[in-house]
């Protein structure tokens, strides 16, 4: 049973991430993952294999011409060993949060700020938080996937079965954004 002070929480994160929403301005862009200079990658550290699994993806994604980072959240009060050791990306947890959710870090307030060429949302469930980061980014093109509630904030989603993996969605958002043209 949800209790009415995390109700109160939720609804006002809600109505300060659509108010914002509103107010955004960004520049979209179709561009081609050949053509894409930054690359971010968000996501919800859930394990040691989800982030082994996303530190491969930005490896194999980073060339000479395209910088590629990831900021991943992890949901409790501190950061795992393995994300500290590898020392690849950028990892917040609860810490890092306002009481509604929202981030009270600078870091994440700016990385919000920051124009990348495609921002893309690994995330495998609803997680507010990277809701709140990915819709607010002012990246040119923003991929995640597929759900009622991202259709204001997403230019490209990816529809697979909820069985589907991490992998799986990796494998599409790839496919998809190598053969992107622009008009």
């Amino acid at each position: 049973m949800t209790s009415i002070v995390t109700k109160i929480k939720q609804s006002s994160g809600e109505f300060f991430f659509k108010q914002k929403l509103n107010t955004l301005s960004r520049k979209k862009r179709l561009i081609n993952l050949n053509e894409a200079k930054s690359i971010t990658i968000v996501y919800n550290v859930t394990s040691q294999t989800t982030f082994r699994t996303v530190k491969a993806l930005v490896k194999d994604l980073t060339t000479k011409q395209r910088q590629v980072m990831a900021l991943g959240f992890i949901n409790r009060k501190s950061i795992p060993n393995y994300c500290v050791a590898a020392n690849s990306g950028y990892y917040f947890n609860l810490r890092d949060l306002n009481w509604y959710g929202g981030p009270k870090n600078d870091y994440l307030k700016e990385f919000i700020r920051k124009e990348f060429d495609i921002l893309i949302d690994l995330t495998m469930e609803d997680v507010y938080i990277l809701k709140y980061i990915s819709g607010l980014s002012r990246s040119k093109l923003k991929v995640g996937r597929y759900s009622k509630i991202h259709e204001n904030y997403f230019d490209v989603m990816i529809n697979l079965d909820k069985s589907s993996s991490m992998d799986d969605f990796i494998e599409h958002v790839l496919h998809y954004l190598l053969i992107l043209k622009r008009k």
